[in-house]
């Protein structure tokens, strides 16, 4: 299995769309990114409470295409349960 079979296979099911383009922006996320950190944001991601809720998972186009993997880099992770209402939709903004 490659890599972004494995990416794929780990991203929340109902959320998998983005085929072959998807692909490609996999591949340049780990341009810019090792791959097992780019699995670790998604990780992190997938313990937030915004992924909680199927609603507000973004598709793994979306979330691959608008690099939400930064964010999950560029900050410490902090239990969503320590987190006030305005603060964990503020961290979501960005």
């Amino acid at each position: 299995m490659d890599s972004f079979a494995r990416f794929q296979a780990a991203y929340p099911a109902a959320r998998r769309k983005g085929g072959d383009y998807a692909r490609e922006l996999f591949e340049r996320a780990v341009g810019k990114v090792t791959e097992p950190a780019l699995f670790a944001a998604l990780e992190q991601h997938k313990r937030s409470a915004q992924w909680q809720n199927p609603r507000f998972i973004p598709s793994m186009l979306t979330w691959l295409a608008h690099e939400h993997w930064i964010q999950v880099l560029d900050e410490p992770e902090i239990p969503a349960s320590r987190l006030t209402p305005g603060e964990l939709a503020n961290r979501y903004r960005k």
